[in-house]
Parts: C-alpha cells; structure tokens; sequence
C-alpha cells in the first residue's frame, strides 16, 4: 500500500516556504506551470520512497533511508516540484528552467547534484548537515521583517554577502565588526575606527548598550538580527 505524500506548504520551515513561493511565482511569470508534489516527508514516507528499485518494483528515487533521518524532506527542508501539464509532469527541459529559476532565489536544486541529478527536487538547507540536525543544530527562525533589512542594506552596500546574514546560525566576530562599521559609514562617511562605528549607532539609537559591542564574544545572534533590523529602520 502507497504511503501518501504531503503536499502542503505549511509543513515546510517558514523560509523553505517562502522561497517555494517565490519559485511558483517566478515561474508563472516566465509561463512554466509549475505545482508542488511534496514536501515534508515522515519516516514511513520516506522508507516506502527508499524502497522503490529495491524491494519494491520501479527505479530508484532515493538513496536517504526514512529510519536514519537522512533526507532534508524529513526536516521540513526540501519540496518537488512537477510539470502541472497532463502526460508531461517531468519534462527535463521545463525542469531544467525551474531549476534556474530556483538556484537565482537561493534555493539549492537536485538537478545540479553530479552523482545524483533529482531534477523535481529542491532544498535549502540553511549549511546544515544531516549530521548538524541529528545533533540537534536547528535552523534560524524566519523573520520577514529581518529579511527585508537585509535587503536593504544589501541595496545600500552595507552588506555584500546577504546569504551569509540570512542563514545565521552562530556570530562571527570579524563579520560582525565589519557589519557595525559599514552600517556607521553609511551614517557617517568619517568613520573608520570600530570603537568610532559603537558611538555612532549608540548616538542614532541602533545600539542601545554599547558595552556589549566592546566584546563581540558575549554577541549572541539575536543581537545581531536586533541591529540589523534596526539599521534598516535608520537608512
């Protein structure tokens, strides 16, 4: 008996699923029909999938056990996509540009993968590993408003690496310092010194407690995704 597959959305992490948005949307503008076949996968799912060219008649679709958790599905983390055009679902060409489509907006997309092109497939794993969820690392939480300041900045040169911002998971000192300082000059072109950059955002109330900002070890990513938001607000 088929175990079911699960088409719904809201079963993906808040970012996966903005950016499965993002993709149908994109690819109705440039005339591709492009529709959702599956999303979040549970253990039985993803076992009855595994099995398919093995006990189970039919070719190979998987090489990620449902029992080991080793799929991104299986961590509300990856979708599938198909062709909605009756007798036509996978067509590898109309694919293939879904597939750009998906790699332009950040999505990471099976049909580049060398040893195992999965060309429906699609993922963003925020740079974790399987191995990174089974011991418990989770993803950041999304926040629109925190994407947007993101954006922002990355249209204003503060940031150069917005993917870096978006997928924060830890706080790099150096990185951060570096933020500070680009957010300052953008206040104040005479900036150049870090301390100089802590004075400047306390003075136009982005920091409120610059004695924090004098260790960046103590920096935790809220902090971070608070300044950004702020900075945002302020250019």
């Amino acid at each position: 008996m088929s175990i079911l597959m699960n088409n719904t959305l809201d079963e993906l992490h808040p970012k996966v699923k903005d950016l499965a948005l993002k993709l149908l949307a994109e690819c109705q503008k440039q005339g591709l029909n492009i529709a959702i076949t599956e999303t979040y996968r549970s253990k039985a799912r993803q076992d009855y999938l595994y099995s398919q060219g093995r006990t189970r008649s039919g070719q190979i679709v998987t090489y990620s056990r449902g029992t080991s958790m080793s799929s991104y599905h299986q961590w509300r983390l990856a979708f599938d996509i198909y062709n909605n055009v009756p007798g036509d679902a996978y067509n590898a060409d109309v694919l293939k540009k879904a597939g750009a489509i998906g790699e332009k907006l950040g999505l990471e997309w099976g049909g580049s993968w060398k040893d195992f092109k999965d060309m429906p497939h699609f993922q963003y794993t925020f740079g974790l590993s399987i191995m990174d969820l089974k011991t418990g690392k989770k993803p950041p939480d999304f926040d629109l408003n925190y994407e947007l300041g993101i954006e922002k900045l990355t249209s204003r040169g503060v940031i150069s690496t917005p993917k870096i911002w978006i997928d924060l998971i830890t706080v790099n000192p150096i990185y951060t310092q570096r933020l500070i300082i680009n957010i300052a000059q953008a206040l104040n072109s005479k900036i150049v010194l870090y301390q100089d950059a802590i004075k400047e955002l306390t003075t136009k109330k982005i920091i409120g407690s610059p004695e924090l900002w004098q260790d960046t070890k103590k920096i935790t990513v809220n902090n971070v995704r608070s300044l950004i938001k702020k900075a945002a607000e302020a250019l």
